[in-house]
Parts: structure tokens; C-alpha cells; sequence
């Protein structure tokens, strides 16, 4: 993944590392809702969290198909977004469900399918993006004014960091899958010089792994405000 869109990044722990992870949370529109508040209709552990969020609102109708496909592949695998939305949480709804008469019209309504609205910690909306609007460049701007409320560190050096150590783990597994191509015809002493090779750059990917998931939550711990 990369900005702009596309998948190209070929290793594994890279990848699944910018896997969008969808939740299905079901909204409890209960008498006397805090319609200024988003989080008070989602399970009590995403505002204790106190993380922002990323709403998907799709559609069951056939001629939406296409451009979800193209939402989830270009836009949401564009690689700004995929690792922004690391330090959010991921909403997915049916927007078909979603009329004016809905409690929160207001924050997550709209008036085309797929929509995109970014929530704050506050559970305010922060902006939304649908038809037109909707491009990777214009919601990874707002998940960068949302996130600017919670985290002390600014999403663009969150990325820049990320993929250095991201690239770190693509030029890893590269090697190794090289060594798995001189394993077919080794002999001798070449295959213990390349089981010792393999055990190094396996401690290697451990390590820069474990710097990745070390630097998220360094991130995401350093807050402007407290979890609620």
C-alpha cells in the first residue's frame, strides 16, 4: 500500500499491518440520547477507549457495489489512511438504514452511498466525504484535523515513522524468501550458512515488529486529553 492507492507492498507483516479492522457495533438508540455525542449509542468500551473514529456507512443496493469495492481498495488502501487509521477505531453501518429521521442524521446522514464520516474523541463529527469528495488525500486531511484533538503526535509523523519501520520489515522478508529459493539446491555447508542466515533475519523482524507495536502505543498513549 501506498498514497495514492493500491496495494504494492508485498510482506506479510507489512500487510497485515494495514488491514482496515471493521467493527459492526449495533447502535442503542435508547430514549434521551446525547444526540451531540456519537459514543453514547456505541458499546461503552469505544468511548473508554477514547479513540476517534472512522464510520463506513455502505449499502446493500446493487449499483453501490462497485464503488465500495473501490472505497475499500484505493481509498482505505491508500497507505496515509490504512496507517493513520491505526490510532482509530473502524465503524462500519448500513447507510440504507440511515434517513432523516434518525437520531443522528445529523452526524452520520448524508445523501449519497458509500459515506465516510470521521468522528472525534468527543464523539463529534469532525467532517464526512461522499460522492465526489470522497478521495484518500481529502479523508486522510480529516482524520489528521480529528486526531490533532487527541494525540500529541501529528498523523504525518506518525506515517513517516511507520513506514520506515514497515519498509524494514518488506526488506527482511525479501531476504528470506531468497533464502528459501537457495534452500532448493543447496548442499553442504551452504545449508547450515543459510539456517544461520534464516534464524538472524527472523530475530531481525521480531525486533523491528516489536519497535512497531512499541511506537504505536507510544502514540497513542501520548494523549493531549485522557481516556474517559
Amino acid at each position: 500500500m501506498r498514497s495514492g492507492g493500491g496495494l504494492s507492498r508485498q510482506g506479510t507483516s507489512s500487510v497485515a499491518r494495514l488491514q482496515m479492522k471493521w467493527e459492526t457495533p449495533k447502535l442503542d438508540l435508547y430514549d434521551g440520547v446525547d444526540q451531540e455525542n456519537f459514543f453514547s449509542v456505541l458499546p461503552d468500551d469505544f468511548a473508554a477507549a477514547g479513540q476517534p473514529l472512522i464510520v463506513m456507512l455502505g449499502s446493500d443496493q446493487p449499483e453501490a457495489a462497485q464503488k465500495i469495492t473501490d472505497l475499500e481498495t484505493k481509498i482505505f488502501g491508500d497507505e496515509n489512511v490504512a496507517v493513520g487509521a491505526r490510532l482509530f477505531r473502524a465503524v462500519r453501518l448500513k447507510g440504507d438504514k440511515i434517513t432523516k429521521s434518525h437520531a443522528f442524521w445529523n452526524t452520520i446522514g448524508g445523501k449519497e452511498l458509500p459515506r465516510v464520516v470521521i468522528i472525534d474523541a468527543t464523539g463529534r463529527k469532525a467532517g464526512d466525504l461522499e460522492g465526489g469528495d470522497l478521495s484518500a488525500s481529502s479523508l486522510f486531511k480529516v482524520m489528521k484535523k480529528a486526531a490533532s484533538k487527541t494525540y500529541k503526535t501529528d498523523l504525518d509523523k506518525v506515517v513517516k515513522s511507520t513506514r520506515e519501520l514497515l519498509d524494514e520489515m518488506d526488506q527482511i522478508e525479501a531476504k528470506q524468501k531468497l533464502l528459501l529459493e537457495q534452500k532448493k539446491t543447496a548442499k553442504g555447508g551452504k545449508i547450515l550458512q543459510i539456517a544461520a542466515e534464516e534464524e538472524s533475519l527472523a530475530k531481525a523482524l521480531k525486533n523491528v515488529q516489536t519497535r512497531d507495536a512499541e511506537l504505536l502505543k507510544k502514540y497513542g498513549d501520548d494523549r493531549k486529553v485522557t481516556k474517559g
